[in-house]
């Protein structure tokens, strides 16, 4: 039977059939071209990123630093300041912060985590900007790898990225290359570089207080770090504490006393100089930089030990300090730092320093500060230092003021009225007043009137510089360099890049020349007025002595230690202009220098490097000192780059002193000067101090050898040695601007700066004569002062060393010793 057939109506429902047809027919379309739609997508976002190294492998850039020789760090070199340390050391607590801040679904996730990119997505929607982040760990530390631009492309990069990190490396291992590659602000990378940043402690000492406002830097460590915004930072830390007790890391109670704590932040600064070595680091820097390249030195995370003793360092930096400020009051006051005319003016500036040196409390070490003069008297002057009222007396405050002029050729008096140096409204420098010494017992005496306040004396930054460097003359360390007055005021490093005319200082590398070539300390010279033609100016020159004077006829030695200028261009008439200045260089002279009659009296310009290192080869016995500021350089891993390790260093490994040993037997020093000429000119230099022009070395207490010298008007120099050490001293006018005034000589400007950092340097040092050990080749004779013959017996004698078969073979006339109206024979010779 056939069924009866069935009236359906096809227009009901119909209008739905065909959209979900098509919806049907787009999603299988969309299916079937979704995978390869996402395989191109994948590749193309996927171009060009970076392999994911290996943590063993992995090289980030680091700080170098740099050493002295008992490992007192002087310096740090870096694009980014970083310290690698490993995870172990540190605080769970700081792992713990980092997580509940920037991703707790780390250990679950790998490397983006979804659920927190749908949710980041949809507030950000809602808001119609980014208010709301999803980034995970991972995907941070992959962050600078891709690109720092905000784009949906660079996004996919690093999930991308992220994904293939999680693939290659385990978590702790992200962790641990995380913490020490974020930056948090302040030029620190890394958890360990943060910590000593902000707080001056080792990351594994950090507190919870510490770590939580770290984990609360990375969003924008550039604007909300401690030292630039710390309400902000302090809020920050307060949201890492809430999301550690929501993560049941720690307790409220743990979290209200860490919000609670003081953090004690360190200083701000960007100094990448330690312990007082500028000078000393940067050339050092330069060296390896020179060797190894910038990138090894910014980026490479060397170790640099330099040769250089901190302590004498900061010794030498002091002496050169209070030499030039001594020099600088003796000559006179240069005037104010500025004149501020208007109360308005002056009220701005009281503000400002009141902010700077803290209120009205007592001044807190020996200063410099700036100080607004408030009132002026023929009896002293009031200033106002920040919110202090201090006193400046005439007496021991004032009394060295007296007006500088640029022309003015006497150092001589004192300021009787302070209304001739300062006014009201003048921003001054002051310091501490140095103790008044006692008075002298006086039965009527009348005690001066108690100050009415706390007192200060005028100060000013010395209108002169200067340069000290000091070289062990065994080993060829150099122990100290300081290249001018304030590292900070002026980079220029005098040392090395000064050149200045020698003066003096020059004559022993012409004396020494010709002790080669035949003359002997004994020899006479003639201390006579000469005319001579200086080819190369084209003129008659007629030089003179310091002081006008002339003695006739005098010895080598003598002339040496009067530093007489007459015998000295004698003696360069002698050896010839041209082969001075090929001594000069062999002695380690590096600048070029104009072979003309003057040249023995320091008229061609010299590096201060350059004539220590001449003085060193004498204290040496005439073997190049070899000087280094570099005796180690290190990898990051702690390989052995180079090494110049001494086998006296005490601060060394053992194994690097006995390489030293080695090397020191393979690697013997040039004699470049003869060892008996050598101990000639150790012995005449040591004239120059025991009876001649650097007799004020003798407060050293202990034999040391040295020259003076003094051109006409801008520079001074003493360069000395004792067993243990040979130092240069320059000070002068940068651009002779400023003369040193009349009677200012390396012995009164030079000398006092190489005997205070002598002194210091040679505490407890044991008390050698270098000269008390002559070479086999020397001889010692007694001879006539007068004659510089053979001493005549009766006579007066002087005993010199003389390299062996060159003393006088004649002797002198002998003395008469005959009651008046004898005849004696005292014609000829003995």
């Amino acid at each position: 039977m056939v069924p009866p057939l069935r009236i359906v109506n096809r227009r009901r429902g119909g209008w739905l059939r065909w959209p979900l047809r098509l919806l049907l027919w787009a999603g299988v379309t969309a299916g079937l071209s979704a995978g390869p739609a996402a395989v191109g997508l994948y590749v193309y976002f996927s171009q060009d990123l970076p392999d994911i190294p290996s943590v063993a492998s992995w090289q980030p850039a680091m700080a170098s630093h740099a050493y002295a020789q008992d490992g007192r760090l002087l310096a740090r070199y870096a694009t980014e300041r970083r310290e690698v340390v490993p995870l172990a050391r540190m605080p769970s607590t700081l792992i713990q912060a980092f997580l509940a801040a920037e991703d707790k679904r780390f250990f679950e996730h790998g490397g983006v985590d979804y659920r927190a990119t749908a949710r980041a997505m949809l507030a950000n929607l809602v808001a119609s900007s980014t208010v709301q982040g999803a980034s995970t760990l991972t995907q941070q530390l992959c962050k600078p790898l891709v690109g720092r631009q905000k784009s949906y492309v660079r996004k996919a990069r690093e999930a991308i990225l992220a994904r293939r990190t999680e693939a290659r490396l385990d978590k702790l291992d992200i962790l641990y290359l995380y913490l020490n590659q974020i930056y948090l602000g302040a030029g620190a990378y890394g958890a360990q570089a943060a910590a000593r940043t902000y707080f001056g402690v080792d990351v594994a000492d950090l507190s919870l207080a510490q770590a939580s406002m770290l984990a609360g830097l990375p969003p924008q460590p550039g604007r909300v770090n401690p030292f630039l915004d710390l309400p902000a930072s302090r809020a920050r830390q307060a949201y890492v504490l809430g999301r550690m007790v929501e993560e049941g890391f720690i307790s409220q109670a743990e979290a209200d006393s860490a919000r609670q704590a003081d953090l004690r932040l360190q200083p701000a600064s960007d100094d990448v100089f330690g312990d007082g070595a500028p000078d000393y680091a940067e050339h050092g820097r330069r060296a390896v930089q020179a060797r190894y390249g910038e990138d090894a030195v910014y980026r490479g995370g060397l170790s640099i030990h330099l040769a250089v003793d901190a302590d004498l360092q900061r010794a030498a930096g002091d002496a050169l300090q209070t030499g030039l400020e001594t020099v600088g009051r003796r000559q006179g006051y240069v005037g104010p730092r500025a004149q501020l005319d208007t109360p308005a003016e002056r009220a701005a500036f009281l503000a400002a320093a009141t902010e700077t040196y803290g209120g009205p409390a007592a001044l807190v070490g020996d200063g410099p500060w700036l100080a607004l003069v408030t009132g002026v008297t023929a009896k002293g002057a009031t200033a106002q230092v920040g919110g202090l009222r201090v006193e400046i007396p005439l007496e021991g405050g004032l009394a060295w003021a007296k007006p500088y002029t640029l022309k003015a050729r006497s150092n001589r008096g004192a300021l009787k009225d302070p209304r001739a140096a300062l006014a009201e409204g003048d921003v001054v420098w002051v310091d501490a007043l140095p103790p008044a010494p006692p008075p002298k017992r006086r039965r009527k005496a009348k005690a001066p009137p108690a100050p009415s306040g706390p007192q200060a004396r005028l100060a000013q930054p010395p209108p002169l510089e200067g340069a000290l460097v000091a070289i062990d003359p065994r080993s060829g360390r150099v122990e100290a360099m300081v290249g001018g007055y304030d590292h900070d005021r002026s980079e220029y490093n005098r040392a090395f890049q000064g050149c200045r005319q020698p003066g003096s200082v020059f004559k022993p590398v012409v004396y020494s020349l010709a002790l080669t070539k035949g003359y002997t300390l004994a020899t006479p010279l003639a201390d006579t007025p000469i005319t001579v033609y200086d080819q190369g100016a084209s003129f008659l020159w007629k030089p003179k002595n310091f002081g006008g004077k002339y003695r006739g006829e005098v010895l080598l030695h003598e002339a040496l230690a009067r530093s007489m200028n007459l015998p000295a261009i004698r003696t360069l008439q002698y050896v010839g202009a041209d082969q001075a200045v090929r001594w000069a260089e062999r002695l380690g002279i590096s600048t070029p220098m104009a072979a003309q009659p003057s040249l023995v009296l320091g008229s061609s310009c010299v590096y201060p490097w350059d004539m220590v290192q001449v003085f060193g080869t004498f204290a040496a016995r005439g073997r190049a000192a070899r000087p280094h500021f570099v005796t180690r350089v290190l990898d990051r891993a702690g390989r052995v780059l180079e090494d110049r390790t001494r086998p006296d260093d005490a601060w060394a490994p053992v194994e690097l002193r006995l390489d030293g040993l080695l090397r020191a037997a393979w690697e013997p020093r040039p004699q470049v000067v003869p060892e008996d000429t050598s101990y000639l000119m150790q012995t005449a230099l040591k004239a120059v101090v025991d009876r001649g022009t650097a007799t004020a070395a003798q407060a050293l207490g202990r034999p040391a050898a040295g020259k003076t010298g003094t051109t006409d008007a801008y520079d001074a120099w003493f360069v000395g040695f004792t067993d243990q050490l040979v130092a240069g001293v320059w000070v002068g006018s940068d651009r002779n601007k400023r003369r040193l005034g009349r009677g200012e000589t390396g012995g009164k400007v030079a000398l006092p700066i190489w005997l205070a950092f002598m002194q210091a340097a040679h505490v407890g040092a044991p008390v050698v004569d270098f000269t008390d050990s002559p070479p086999e080749s020397i001889e010692v004779v007694a001879i006539d002062p007068a004659t510089g013959l053979l001493a005549a017996e009766g006579g007066k004698a002087l005993r010199l060393p003389f390299s062996r078969g060159t003393p006088p073979t004649r002797a002198a006339r002998p003395v008469c010793t005959c009651d008046a109206g004898d005849v004696a024979m005292v014609e000829g010779s003995f």
